[in-house]
């Protein structure tokens, strides 16, 4: 009994160091298929240039990636969108049209939910938008958002 068990041993041994001295490289882990991370905070305000301590989080807040395309004389569309959490945090995994190194100066995001569905008191028409800075390898995130209103057509 006590041979049958140094047998395996030996076979799993010997096994162990051929796979090691053959240079196969180990097993990785599934990684997120995606050009670039865009995440963040979104913040229930209606100030300018707004930072993350300024204000609550904004929950359930749609965010949207916008690019400019050159093949289309610039005009923007929608790269991917998320929804903040409860604390108005997000985050997207993007594969985008527009260069993974250009995304900063092309791409911005915009959130077009209503200030007042994250209190009553803020306004109801406008939308929020912030430009993009590189924050890691390929990992963005909002410079701070601003609060924009339409000017109206008259």
């Amino acid at each position: 009994m006590a041979s049958k068990r140094r047998g395996l041993l030996l076979a799993v041994v010997v096994a162990v160091g051929s796979a090691l001295a053959s240079g196969a490289p180990p097993v990785q882990p599934p990684r997120i298929q995606a050009d670039v991370v865009v995440m963040g905070f979104v913040p229930c305000n209606n100030g300018a240039s707004m930072r993350t301590g300024s204000a609550p989080g904004f929950p359930g807040a749609l965010v949207q990636l916008q690019c400019t395309a050159e093949s289309d004389g610039g005009a923007l569309a929608v790269a991917a969108n998320a929804t903040t959490d409860g604390k108005g945090w997000f985050r997207m995994a993007v594969n985008t049209t527009v260069a993974p190194s250009s995304v900063a100066g092309r791409c911005g995001l915009v959130v077009d939910t209503p200030l007042a569905a994250c209190n009553a008191t803020l306004p109801a028409a406008g939308t929020l938008r912030s430009g993009l800075r590189l924050l890691a390898s390929m990992v963005f995130f909002p410079r701070g958002f601003s609060y924009y209103v339409a000017p109206s057509a008259e």
